[in-house]
């Protein structure tokens, strides 16, 4: 009986650490996901009621379209979106989720 008793718990211990690991691996994933790439530029295009912001990239023909929400957070003289004006210069932390950049903060330089 002894025996059946600890490979049940062993299997439990098993199960649970291989849990945890899974667990702590995608909590990685995501927040190494969630890190941000900084995107310097010029605003070309401000849509506050489509929550959407086009920049180009300083010294380059880069040009991205951002998805602005309510978790976007802005600094400096930016309070909102309605900040934002065409020939701003601007720093936009986006990431990428499924075909869109979603701007996590917009500061104006």
């Amino acid at each position: 009986m002894d025996r059946i008793r600890y490979r049940q718990r062993l299997s439990h211990h098993l199960t649970v650490a291989v849990l945890f690991a899974g667990l702590l691996l995608l909590a990685t994933g995501t927040a190494w996901a969630q890190a941000g790439v900084e995107f310097p530029g010029t605003v070309l295009m401000v849509d506050p009621a489509a929550g959407k912001l086009a920049v180009k990239k300083d010294g380059g023909g880069t040009r991205f379209t951002f998805v602005v929400t309510d978790k976007t957070q802005f600094e400096g003289a930016i309070k909102s979106l309605k900040d934002v004006k065409k020939d701003d210069k601007v720093t936009v932390l986006y990431v990428v989720t499924g075909n869109q950049y979603l701007a996590q903060k917009i500061a104006k330089k």
